[in-house]
């Protein structure tokens, strides 16, 4: 394998891990801005709170999105286990 494919293969390991990564993020993100200015608004002092609504976003944003976030992964899986007898030649 040379070093221009090794680092093709970096590069669409590392897109496709953004692309993964970034919706749960994002909701992440939203949801804990809008509990602090919840929290700030009515002067609520609980750490649990942010932290539980924070999970439950992401864990319902996974269950709705894993299907499309995974197919990339999955596609970049089967071409390097497709491509695997070139690259170690």
């Amino acid at each position: 394998m040379d070093p221009t494919m090794f680092s093709q293969y970096l590069y669409k390991m590392a897109l496709v891990t953004a692309l993964y990564a970034a919706p749960p993020l994002l909701i992440a993100t939203g949801v804990g801005f809008i509990i602090a200015l919840f929290q700030a608004l009515t002067q609520i002092q609980d750490q649990m709170l942010p932290q539980a609504v924070k999970l439950l976003a992401v864990g319902l944003s996974l269950l709705y999105l894993g299907a499309q976030l995974s197919r990339p992964l999955v596609d970049l899986t089967v071409e390097v286990f497709r491509d695997f007898p070139y690259l170690v030649q």
